[in-house]
């Protein structure tokens, strides 16, 4: 049963890092590419997520700045789900195989989902 999981974690896995000269960092891009471990691969993701984070943070400000009285209560409101339902879903990738795959899966959840956000709320307010 848990075959198919692994094979999805191990998919999502190697294509966050394909991915990764496309979508992310320059400086994530070189760090994987050059990881060698687990935990090395597991320190480019905890570096880029605090960079798309901040992205994310950045966005929302702006986003926030440019909306009037109740749009902005909506925009809160929907940020506010969807920060649970990434915190949920990504929880899920962390426990898949119960080996430590996982911890590259749940990180590139976490990665992959921060960098759609603040991609998405960027594009808000662009003509």
């Amino acid at each position: 049963m848990k075959r198919p999981f692994l094979a999805i974690g191990l998919l999502l896995c190697c294509s966050s890092i394909a991915q990764a000269q496309d979508d992310y960092s320059p400086d994530y891009t070189a760090c994987m590419k050059t990881a060698e471990s687990t935990l090395a691969m597991n320190n480019c993701n905890g570096a880029e997520i605090k960079h798309q984070d901040s992205r994310l943070n950045s966005a929302y400000k702006k986003a926030m700045a440019g909306l009037e009285g109740p749009q902005q209560a909506q925009l809160r409101e929907a940020q506010r789900a969807w920060i649970k339902y990434r915190d949920a879903n990504c929880k899920l990738y962390y426990s898949l195989t119960g080996g430590t795959i996982d911890q590259l899966n749940g990180a590139g959840c976490l990665l992959s989902s921060t960098k759609a956000r603040a991609d998405e709320l960027q594009a808000l307010l662009e003509p």
